[in-house]
C-alpha cells in the first residue's frame, strides 16, 4: 500500500512542480520575448508611412522600447517571479501594441483586430478548457498582437495594392479614352485639314481664275487700244481719201461735160471716174468702221430679230449648208442698234459659209446667261450681270491660232476666210453695244463664235419693229441692186420688213432678167452707180423703157458736188456710207413725189 502511495505522491509533487514551474517566467525568456515585441513595434512605428507622432519623437518611443528591455535585466529576481509582474508586463505592452498601432498610422485597418480576436481565442481555448492561465501564455498576448498588426498591415498593403490597381486600371481606361478622343479628334483634325486642302484648292482655282481673268482684260484692253488704234487711222485715212476722191469725181466730170461719147479721151477719162468711184467705196467702207458712233440704239428683242431675218439668212447659204436655230424661250431684250446687229448676223453667216465649201451645218443658238454660268464668260471674262448669248457655230474648216490672232483686223484676210472688212465692223459694232465678242476654233474642228450682249431689265419697252411712215403703201415693187451681198441682204432685210416687194439682184445683168420677167410694175431701182458691165446710170436708162414712172437711186461715195459735175441730181443720189433708215426714207421720199 505504501509503495504504491509513493509514487502517488511523488506524482503529485512532480505536477505541483511543474505547474509551480510553468507558473513562472525565467529572465531570459522575458528579455527574448520583450526584445521581439520591441523589435516589431519599433519597426512598425519606424516603418510607418503616415505617423501621427514626428520622427523625433518616434526615436524617444524606440528608445523607451530598448530602455524597458534593458530594465528587465536588472530587475530582482523576486520581482521577476512575483504573480503581479507578468500582468503588469502584458498591460504595459498591450498598451504599448495598440498606442504604436495607432501612431504609426495603421489603426484605420479593423481586419487585423479581429484577426487578433481570434487568435487570442483559438490560444487561450485549450488553457481555459483545463481551467488554467499560465503566466508565459498571458505574456504570448503581445506577441500575438504584434503579429496581428503585421498579418492586417499586410492585408491593408495588398489593399492598397488592389486599390492602386484598380487606380491604374481606371488611368489606363482613361488613358484609352484618351486615346480614343485623340483619335477623333485627328480624325476632326484630318477633316479639317481636308477642308482647308479643299478651300485652298477653290482659293488657288479662284487665283487663277482672276489671273486669267486679269490676262482677258488685258488682252481686251490691248485688242480695243489697237482696234482704236485702227479706227483712228482709217478715220483719217477715210477722209483723206475722200478729199481725194471728190477731186477726182469733180475732175472728170468737168472732162467729160466737154467730151462727147465718140472722144478717144472719153474712155479713159469714164475709166478714171469709175475707179474713183470704187475707191470712194472702199472710202466708205472705212468711214463706216468709225460710223458706230452714229447709230440709234434701241431695246429690241434677239428673238424677235433673228426669226424676222432668218429667210434673209438662209438666201446667203447654199443648199449643201442646213441652216438650224435654237432660240431659247426666255426674255431676251438688248439694247443695240438693229441695222449693227443683223450687219453681225450676217457677217457672222457669210464668214461661217465661206469656211464650209463642201457643206455642212450652221447653227445659230440665242440664250440666256447668268454670271457663274459656263457660257456667261466670253475670253474667259465673267461679267457681273446677265448677258443674251448668241453663238454661231459651223461644221468648216476652222482656224489657227495666228489667223484667229489677226482676224478682226482690216482687210486680214487667208484662204481659209475672206473677211476683208467684215469682222473688224463685227467687233466695233458689238464693242459699241457694250458687248463682248469672242471666237474658239481649231483646224478642221469647225468655229464657235459667241456674241454676248448685256440683257436690259424688264420693264424697258421695246423699240417698234416696222416704222409707220417710211413702209409701204400697197403693193409697191423696188428693184435692188447691190454686188456686196452683205450690204444687199441687209438693205433686203429691212425693206421687207417695211413690206415692199423686192426683187434682189447682184449685178445689172441680173436686173435686167429679173424685170424682163417681172410681171408687174417697178417703182424703185436702188443700184450701185459704179457697177461692172453696164454702170447705174445706163441701167436706169433702159429700165425707164419699160418702166417709165420709176424712180432711180443711185449709191455712191462720190459727194453732191463731184456728182452735180457730172450732171446727177442729188435728189436721186444715197451716199455711202448710209444707214438703212436712210434708203427707206429716200424710197419713200421718190414714192410719194
Amino acid at each position: 500500500m505504501s509503495s504504491l502511495t509513493i509514487p502517488c505522491e511523488n506524482h503529485v509533487e512532480l505536477s505541483s512542480a511543474d505547474s509551480c514551474h510553468d507558473s513562472t517566467i525565467s529572465r531570459p525568456r522575458y528579455v527574448v520575448l520583450q526584445s521581439l515585441v520591441g523589435v516589431m513595434l519599433a519597426c512598425q512605428l519606424l516603418s510607418g508611412a503616415e505617423l501621427i507622432v514626428s520622427r523625433p519623437t518616434s526615436g524617444v518611443i524606440v528608445g523607451g522600447l530598448v530602455a524597458m528591455v534593458l530594465c528587465l535585466l536588472r530587475v530582482p529576481t523576486s520581482i521577476l517571479k512575483a504573480a503581479w509582474f507578468s500582468g503588469a508586463v502584458i498591460g504595459i505592452d498591450t498598451v504599448l501594441v495598440t498606442a504604436i498601432i495607432y501612431l504609426s498610422g495603421n489603426a484605420r485597418s479593423d481586419l487585423y483586430l479581429s484577426y487578433f480576436i481570434l487568435m487570442l481565442i483559438a490560444a487561450s481555448v485549450r488553457r481555459l478548457s483545463h481551467g488554467s492561465l499560465s503566466p508565459g501564455h498571458l505574456l504570448g498576448v503581445p506577441v500575438l498582437l504584434v503579429m496581428a498588426t503585421f498579418y492586417g498591415f499586410a492585408l491593408q498593403t495588398i489593399g492598397a495594392e488592389r486599390q492602386q490597381q484598380t487606380l491604374l486600371l481606371g488611368s489606363i481606361e482613361a488613358l484609352k479614352e484618351t486615346e480614343q478622343a485623340l483619335q477623333a479628334s485627328r480624325d476632326q483634325l484630318e477633316v479639317r485639314i481636308k477642308g482647308l486642302k479643299s478651300d485652298l484648292s477653290r482659293a488657288n482655282e479662284h487665283v487663277r481664275q482672276e489671273k486669267k481673268e486679269r490676262e482677258g482684260l488685258e488682252q481686251q484692253l490691248h485688242e480695243a487700244q489697237k482696234m482704236e488704234a485702227i479706227g483712228r487711222i482709217a478715220g483719217g485715212i477715210a477722209n483723206e481719201l475722200s478729199h481725194l476722191v471728190s477731186v477726182i469725181g469733180r475732175q472728170t466730170g468737168v472732162v467729160l461735160s466737154r467730151l462727147k461719147s465718140d472722144d478717144p479721151l472719153y474712155g479713159p477719162v469714164d475709166d478714171i471716174f469709175r475707179s474713183g468711184g470704187q475707191a470712194a467705196a472702199v472710202t466708205a467702207q472705212l468711214a463706216g468702221l468709225g460710223f458706230h458712233d452714229g447709230h440709234v440704239r434701241q431695246v429690241l428683242s434677239v428673238k424677235a430679230v433673228l426669226e424676222e431675218i432668218r429667210g434673209v439668212m438662209r438666201g446667203l447659204l447654199p443648199a449643201s449648208i442646213d441652216l438650224s436655230m435654237v432660240i431659247e424661250d426666255a426674255p431676251m431684250d438688248v439694247e443695240v442698234d438693229r441695222e449693227g446687229l443683223e450687219q453681225v448676223l450676217l457677217h457672222l453667216a457669210v464668214n461661217a459659209r465661206d469656211a464650209m465649201p463642201n457643206g455642212g451645218r450652221l447653227l445659230i443658238e440665242a440664250k440666256q446667261a447668268f454670271p457663274g454660268h459656263e457660257s456667261a464668260s466670253v475670253n474667259g471674262r465673267g461679267g457681273h450681270l446677265p448677258n443674251v448669248l448668241i453663238q454661231v457655230t459651223d461644221t468648216g474648216s476652222g482656224m489657227s491660232l495666228e489667223t484667229q490672232s489677226h482676224m478682226f483686223e482690216p482687210f486680214f484676210s487667208t484662204k481659209e476666210m475672206n473677211v476683208g472688212l467684215g469682222l473688224t465692223a463685227v467687233y466695233g459694232i458689238v464693242k459699241q453695244s457694250a458687248g463682248q465678242v469672242d471666237v474658239v476654233s481649231q483646224p478642221g474642228e469647225g468655229t464657235v463664235v459667241r456674241v454676248a450682249l448685256p440683257l436690259v431689265r424688264q420693264g424697258r419697252p421695246p423699240a417698234p419693229s416696222i416704222l409707220a411712215p417710211v413702209s409701204a403703201k400697197g403693193q409697191e415693187t423696188v428693184l435692188l441692186v447691190e454686188p456686196n451681198e452683205i450690204d444687199r441682204k441687209l438693205a433686203l432685210s429691212t425693206l421687207l420688213r417695211h413690206r415692199y416687194q423686192v426683187l434682189e439682184a447682184s449685178s445689172s445683168v441680173e436686173a435686167l432678167l429679173l424685170t424682163q420677167r417681172h410681171p408687174g410694175v417697178v417703182h424703185v431701182a436702188v443700184s450701185d452707180l459704179m457697177m461692172p458691165e453696164i454702170s447705174g446710170r445706163d441701167l436706169a436708162r433702159r429700165l425707164l423703157k419699160h418702166h417709165p414712172m420709176m424712180k432711180p437711186i443711185f449709191i455712191s461715195g462720190y459727194d453732191d458736188e463731184a456728182m452735180m459735175s457730172h450732171r446727177l441730181n442729188p435728189r436721186y443720189l444715197l451716199r455711202r456710207p448710209y444707214r438703212q433708215t436712210g434708203l427707206v426714207e429716200k424710197v419713200r421720199e421718190l414714192l410719194d413725189a
